[in-house]
């Protein structure tokens, strides 16, 4: 068969047709989740081999995971700060130093519990493997971190509060060691098994309920009536399966616990914080289910990468749509449309949260699109990968490096501290 310029030109303009009409199309239904022609034929994912790879340097980091920083650039834009000297004792803190290549101890709490140390002890294998895998020298610097909830000026944490003004770093969560727990264990082996959930499980397949497990009384300082009106909202709902943990004498189990990876069989999982936030919510991102939570009051890492979808912006029964209501505030000043959102944000008592399991519930297309894109930030993008915590560490100590400044005279005494290959096998930060 001869292909002629003519019959060329032909097939030419058919395809920009298609592509007009399809994207026409897209845009004519906005609210259904529709992605465009044009992002489905450019989108191009990290390979597995990067996402595995903990020795990317800066330039791929930023290429590989574009935005995953965000939070360190904030930091490093509010300018130089002085670092001073806490007591060896202060609760939960561990005061640091790297140099050259390698990482010691100056003083860690010695009063933590067994849980605290495992936490402790979590972040500094991170900083640890984040230093030798890397492909070049990371500057010399001073740092100290707080594994308490809530945050401490002046240092690392799991998460801050982005209304409360001040110095807050944002550290990764130490389950990206391991989280040692049965149901849990390390980051991609709750990731693998996951996986495993969402391949054998398609999402029209999925149990049609709104799931959720966890202690009443454990509640957000910002909200510490969440978890009891959860369960009121909730209680003898067909669309729920919501339950208080019921623990075991030994505190070890519940009996009524479900593995993290069988959150992913439910099409909506409910996320609410702790005290500040809850080491959950990675793990739920990883599932192609939709997160339904009030606006968090607490960022982890990665928490600015979600795009939420508020209750309050849905047609609801004008009685639903209360002046409570889930809307844009200071801490989430943006609400997404159905067609780009991959979280949905409720009313802080959960006064819609019916109304907006059965809106989803009537729109089976919007809803799986939500819960792709969720899904997509973990599988496709590597939002959890373990090049991406590397990344983020590495980051995270060259930008601290640039302002955070440790004068001399207050750290004199300090000396270099304790190697952490010594400090993970005494426990002693000292010799004495």
């Amino acid at each position: 068969m001869i292909i002629t310029r003519k019959k060329l030109a032909r097939v030419a303009l058919f395809v920009c047709v298609a592509v007009v009409l399809y994207n026409v199309f897209a845009l004519s239904i906005g609210g259904s989740g529709v992605p465009s022609l044009l992002s489905l034929l450019v989108t191009k994912y990290p390979s597995r081999e990067n996402l595995e790879n903990r020795s990317l340097n800066d330039e791929q980091c930023s290429a590989t995971f574009p935005g995953l920083t965000k939070e360190i650039d904030d930091a490093v834009a509010r300018g130089p700060f002085k670092l001073d000297k806490a007591p060896q004792d202060y609760q939960g803190l561990v005061q640091g130093r790297i140099k050259d290549g390698h990482l010691y101890i100056l003083s860690a709490d010695n009063r933590a519990s067994r849980q605290m140390l495992y936490e402790r002890d979590a972040v500094l294998h991170q900083i640890h493997r984040a230093i030798t895998t890397s492909p070049a020298p990371l500057p010399d610097t001073i740092f100290t971190y707080s594994i308490i909830d809530n945050p401490r000026q002046n240092s690392w944490s799991f998460s801050r509060d982005p209304k409360i003004p001040g110095n807050y770093w944002i550290m990764p969560h130490f389950s990206f060691w391991s989280w040692p727990l049965p149901f849990i264990g390390t980051m991609d082996e709750a990731l693998a098994r996951i996986s495993t959930v969402e391949k054998e499980t398609p999402w029209e397949e999925k149990i049609d309920k709104v799931v959720w497990r966890g202690t009443t009384w454990f509640n957000s300082v910002g909200n510490t009536a969440l978890r009891p009106h959860l369960l009121a909202a909730t209680k003898g709902k067909e669309w729920a399966d919501v339950e208080s943990l019921e623990w075991e004498s030994n505190s070890k189990g519940a009996n009524n616990s479900i593995g993290i990876e069988d959150f992913c069989k439910y099409k909506y999982i409910i996320y609410t914080e702790g005290i500040t936030y809850s080491g959950r919510l990675p793990f739920h991102q990883a599932c192609k289910s939709i997160i339904i939570t009030p606006p968090p009051s607490y960022l982890m890492h990665t928490t600015h990468l979600m795009r939420p979808l508020f209750s309050s912006t849905l047609p609801f029964s004008p009685s639903a749509n209360s002046k409570t209501g889930a809307g844009p505030n200071p801490r989430w000043t943006q609400s997404y449309k159905p067609s780009q959102a991959n979280v949905i944000f409720v009313d802080p008592d959960w006064a819609d949260l019916e109304q907006t399991v059965m809106w989803l519930r009537a729109h089976p297309g919007v809803a799986e699109a939500i819960a792709e894109r969720q899904r997509e930030l973990v599988a496709d993008r590597g939002l959890l990968s373990a090049a991406a915590e590397t990344c983020y560490w590495r980051s995270l100590i060259r930008g601290w490096s640039k302002v955070a400044i440790a004068e001399e005279s207050a750290w004199k005494d300090a000396g270099d501290g304790v190697r952490w290959e010594t400090f993970s096998l005494t426990v002693k930060s000292g010799w004495e």
